[in-house]
């Protein structure tokens, strides 16, 4: 009660006791670089083959996002609703992942635009950054 603020400047770069306070952006930019970290390690543990696989998907026939592929694993586009599905390299070019209790192959095709032709005929097309 009655304690006075010892603040100087603005909001922007309030300086609290001569320690000048980071702008809100350095906060933001900290914690991306965590995840980011954190994402690099898990790589390590999941196969080459799958983290090139890294990026958003859409269906090849009429462009719906699917998800994106990180850290081994299908991140399920939100209008799905389904759990993370992780990535197992089954061969050369071949992976597979559970869905709904249903296992799903799919054979990687490299080119321009990486493909995942998955065995119920389905087509993902990475999309270009």
């Amino acid at each position: 009660m009655g304690n006075a603020c010892e603040c100087e400047g603005t909001n922007e770069n309030e300086v609290l006791h001569g320690v000048v306070r980071p702008p809100p952006d350095d906060v933001v930019q900290a914690v991306g670089a965590a995840a980011a970290m954190k994402e690099k390690a898990y790589d390590l543990n999941v196969a080459p083959e799958i983290v090139k696989l890294r990026g958003t998907w859409k269906t090849e026939n009429d462009g719906q996002t699917m998800g994106k592929i990180e850290g081994g694993e299908v991140v399920w586009d939100s209008l799905f609703n389904y759990s993370r599905s992780p990535l197992r390299l089954v061969g050369p070019r071949l992976i597979e992942m559970e869905l709904m209790g249903q296992v799903h192959q799919a054979e990687v095709v490299e080119s321009d635009v990486p493909r995942l032709v998955w065995s119920d005929g389905e087509i993902w097309a990475r999309q270009r950054y």
